[in-house]
């Protein structure tokens, strides 16, 4: 798990999550974009939450290894599609949501 740090406090998220977020932060902000994510992250008293983030060229964020006790925050779609969108000439709009996205991709389908 790892903590992400930000200008109003702070999250607890899984290791991928974390990664996937700060990897499409440093993105947005060299083409000078920004956006907001959603993900999954651990409440105080360990009940799964949804946190958004605005991230990209003014982004503040820091990831840092958290102690848990709580098995590792995974939700390999979120992940994925942010990794979709962090690569270097991805044309998924940056507002899009991992729902967008997979139906553009399926109304592209050539049967």
């Amino acid at each position: 798990m790892k903590r992400i740090f930000h200008p109003g406090g702070s999250v607890i998220t899984g290791s991928d999550l974390a990664d996937a977020v700060l990897l499409y932060a440093e993105a947005l902000c060299n083409r000078r974009q920004v956006d907001v994510v959603d993900i999954p992250v651990m409440g105080d008293d360990g009940h799964l939450l949804r946190a958004q983030f605005l991230i990209g060229s003014a982004s503040q964020l820091v990831s840092v290894t958290a102690d848990s006790l709580e098995p590792e925050l995974i939700e390999p779609e979120t992940t994925d599609f942010l990794h979709r969108k962090a690569q270097t000439g991805a044309m998924i709009p940056a507002s899009w949501t991992r729902e967008e996205s997979a139906a553009a991709q399926f109304d592209d389908f050539d049967y």
